[in-house]
């Protein structure tokens, strides 16, 4: 299905003088580092027998099809586009240890996603890793570091982009609080370009993704 998208009036947008301003800084990058409790997600997931990272892929989908600045991208004219649907796109483990990537298409309803990403998952795995690069300007990328619980992290870039978000999951972790209430956090890294988006859209969607998990 097309993922239909317009085009922002500069002159009119709110954020005109921040855009002018970062628009051609050699790296308009920022990116903030938190961690939230993927209890709930974590439950759920098991219930239905779903894979975690799926369960965790969708519901920070949606959180980002909530918040316009993630749906934003810079043009060639050097414009702003605003699509409609944020498409999530990830990186998958290879059984050589090297990784592929994966395009999803995004549903709002979680079962009829999981299903056909799980299709999307076994035919990108059967792929030469890297061998179809395909990037839409509609994609937020999302990469997972499961082995690690970061504080920081820092993408590879060689200079260009039209301004995808980036987001990565990190290592879950176990905790045990004083109550001896079982908790599960995960680190989550979310990169913007500062010239479509400010800190207060990445606390926008942690607050999205946390309450997803959270209603599930």
């Amino acid at each position: 299905m097309a993922n239909k998208s317009k085009l922002i009036n500069i002159n009119q947008w709110k954020r005109k003088n921040h855009f002018e301003f970062y628009k051609n800084f050699s790296d308009p990058y920022f990116n903030m580092c938190c961690e939230i409790d993927v209890s709930n997600a974590i439950t759920f997931a098991r219930t239905h027998q779903y894979s975690l990272f799926l369960t965790l892929l969708y519901l920070s989908a949606n959180a980002c099809n909530q918040i316009t600045a993630f749906k934003l991208r810079l043009t060639a004219q050097n414009g702003v586009e605003q699509f409609n649907i944020a498409q999530p796109a990830a990186t998958l483990l290879t059984k050589d240890e090297t990784f592929t990537f994966c395009n999803f298409e995004y549903h709002g309803d979680i079962h009829t996603f999981i299903k056909q990403a799980k299709i999307a998952r076994e035919q990108a795995l059967q792929q030469q890793s890297l061998s179809k690069v395909i990037n839409m300007p509609e994609h937020v990328f999302y990469s997972v570091i499961p082995w690690l619980s970061f504080t920081g992290y820092k993408h590879a870039s060689n200079g260009v982009g039209i301004g995808h978000p980036k987001i990565v999951f990190g290592k879950i972790t176990n905790l045990t609080p004083e109550q001896s209430i079982s908790k599960s956090t995960m680190p989550v890294s979310v990169e913007l370009h500062h010239a479509l988006a400010d800190g207060l859209d990445v606390g926008k969607y942690i607050e999205h993704f946390q309450n997803n998990i959270n209603h599930l």
